[in-house]
C-alpha cells in the first residue's frame, strides 16, 4: 500500500547573494534575508493517509492504556478464579 508518492519540488533556501528578479517573485524576501528557489525531490503523502499519520504521532493517552490495562488485568484474574472454581467442582466429583 502506497501512502505518497515522490516528486519533485521546488523550495526556498536561504542565501547570501543577491537572487534575480524572476527568484525574488518565486522566493520573496523575508525582513532582510533573500531566498532562492532550489529543486528537490520529496515524498508527498497522500491525503487518504493523514489520519494514520496523525493517529501515530499524537500524544499519549495515559488514562485510555490504564483503563485498558485495568479491564485486561481484571479479565485474567476473573478467568483464573473461574478456572480454580470449575477446577475444584471437577475434583470434588472426581474424588465422590
Amino acid at each position: 500500500m502506497n501512502a505518497g508518492t515522490v516528486a519533485n519540488v521546488l523550495v526556498c533556501v536561504p542565501t547570501t547573494a543577491t537572487p534575480t528578479q524572476i527568484q525574488q517573485q518565486i522566493c520573496p524576501k523575508i525582513g532582510s534575508q533573500f531566498y532562492q528557489p532550489r529543486q528537490t525531490q520529496a515524498y508527498l503523502l497522500d491525503t487518504s493517509q493523514q489520519n494514520n499519520f496523525e493517529a501515530a504521532f499524537a500524544q499519549f493517552d495515559y488514562g485510555y492504556a490504564s483503563a485498558i490495562w485495568a479491564m485486561s488485568f481484571s479479565t485474567v484474574i476473573g478467568l483464573y478464579f473461574v478456572s480454580h472454581g470449575i477446577g475444584l467442582v471437577i475434583g470434588m466429583i472426581r474424588r465422590g
